[in-house]
């Protein structure tokens, strides 16, 4: 079971991997965001108490005499952080992780048996990952948890064997495209455990771990506002390509599914729906996104009119005044739903008579009323956890005796619509002993809001 978590893990890691790698192609600014995040990582990991005055960079004398000027030129800090993505890029072997040992602990061995020693031990290591990583047996994570334990035993140095070992371990993660991981101050005591656990032959706390922290890294590094503003971007643009070039139209809707119920609901309220083209602005989450859509179309395509679709929800008459608003400052139609979602229109008897005309009118709005109390309770639920986030305390307060009245006196304004359409489906279904038909177009749904928009959209000349 636990090996089956932990295959699960390695599959979500790589699966936001990918996603990076993939945006990261599609604009170099995911490179520059990668680095600053990496950069800072960095800083963290190689950060010590120094005194007032700057430290002095003595590089190794086994590298080249290129090198060492480099190095001493610069201040401390940088020349740690520089040498740790060197290992990162083409430089790690031995030579180096010894020379990153020594920077930062301003511990500069004479011996150079000993120092050769270390070099050795070290490339021998990095052999045997080189080795074993083309094996293909382990993952890639599994491996380096592997390597960073087999480092820690080896005890090279004094002091610092820890810090230097967490350091290549992440030297080797950003060399396959993974993100490095911090272990933080209230974290030590597990890591410690974990590596404690790879010393009785136990590997797999150790990877499990390290897996953890990688995933939770990506996560956090997905979930910027830097990667969100490049992931929007890209999806705005992706969303371009839908376009046809024949559009008066374009309708933004938060709504997955583009072909559905809100294509009827236009239809109905006289747009021409050849000349229409419903794109999702779901997948970017955010209604800012619609905004940010509509300013870049109608830079490319000043002809085209856009509406947004928002789902009323529970919003308040206040708040789909200002969302309007900001619309209507860019030129940007914007239409709510008359209920909680699109689903509330098909709420509508006329409509579902139309659709099964074996219905007397009284027997439809008869049924619309019935799906509407038989949704009541769940609708009153909605509400409370929209209002107190979902806690059961909210039962038992005088505000809870408010939110019913409030659904009772708005009882279609609040329904949610989702669930009274399945519920007034199967009220036909017992009704006529057939299935409900009532997710298609009649001229019943038309929208008033809707339709003026259509009328200026395709005003006559």
């Amino acid at each position: 079971m636990q090996m089956f978590k932990l295959l699960s893990v390695f599959n979500e890691i790589d699966l936001i991997r990918e996603q990076v790698h993939k945006l990261d192609e599609y604009d170099p600014l995911t490179s520059i965001i990668k680095e600053r995040f990496k950069m800072e990582v960095a800083r963290h990991l190689t950060s010590l108490t120094q005194s007032d005055e700057e430290g002095i960079v003595r590089p190794s004398e086994t590298i080249s005499s290129g090198e060492k000027e480099y190095y001493q030129e610069v201040g401390l800090e940088h020349a740690i952080t520089q040498l740790f993505f060197d290992l990162t890029n083409e430089k790690l072997d031995g030579i180096h992780v010894v020379l990153l040992y020594e920077m930062l602990f301003h511990s500069y061995e004479e011996n150079s048996e000993t120092k050769n020693h270390s070099i050795r031990v070290i490339d021998e290591l990095l052999q045997w990952f080189r080795e074993r990583q083309g094996t293909q047996q382990e993952h890639p994570l599994e491996l380096a948890a592997i390597f960073h334990h087999k480092f820690s035993v080896a005890n090279l140095f004094e002091d610092g064997n820890g810090r230097v070992g967490r350091l290549l371990l992440n030297a080797i993660l950003l060399r396959h495209d993974y993100l490095p991981v911090l272990v933080l101050p209230d974290e030590r005591t597990l890591y410690y455990e974990t590596l404690q656990f790879a010393d009785q032959g136990n590997i797999k706390p150790l990877v499990r771990f390290i897996a953890n922290k990688e995933l939770q890294t990506l996560q956090d590094f997905v979930n910027s506002p830097e990667y969100l503003s490049v992931l929007g971007k890209y999806e705005l643009e992706m969303q371009l390509k839908q376009l046809n070039g024949s559009e008066k139209c374009i309708v933004l809707t938060e709504d997955s599914d583009t072909s559905g119920l809100l294509a009827f609901v236009l239809e109905a309220s006289g747009f021409k729906m050849s000349e229409t083209n419903i794109i999702s602005y779901e997948g970017c989450s955010k209604l800012s996104s619609a905004n940010l859509f509509s300013i870049f179309v109608k830079e490319k395509m000043p002809h085209v009119k856009i509406v947004v679709h928002r789902d009323r929800d529970y919003l308040t008459p206040d708040e789909i005044d200002d969302i309007a608003n900001q619309f209507r400052r860019i030129d940007v139609h914007f239409f709510v739903t008359k209920g909680t979602d699109i689903e509330s229109h098909f709420l509508n008897a006329e409509h579902v008579q139309a659709c099964h005309p074996v219905l007397l009118t009284g027997e439809a709005v008869k049924l619309v009323k019935q799906c509407l109390y038989d949704t009541r309770e769940k609708s009153i639920e909605m509400l409370r956890k929209k209002e107190f986030g979902g806690s059961n305390n909210a039962k038992h307060t005088h505000l809870n005796g408010a939110i019913k009245q409030l659904v009772d006196q708005n009882l279609f304004r609040f329904t949610h619509g989702k669930t009274a359409l399945r519920t007034l489906q199967r009220l036909i279904n017992q009704n006529i002993q057939q299935n409900a038909g009532i997710e298609r177009y009649t001229v019943h749904l038309s929208d008033p809001h809707l339709t003026a928009i259509a009328k200026k959209i395709w005003r006559k000349p």
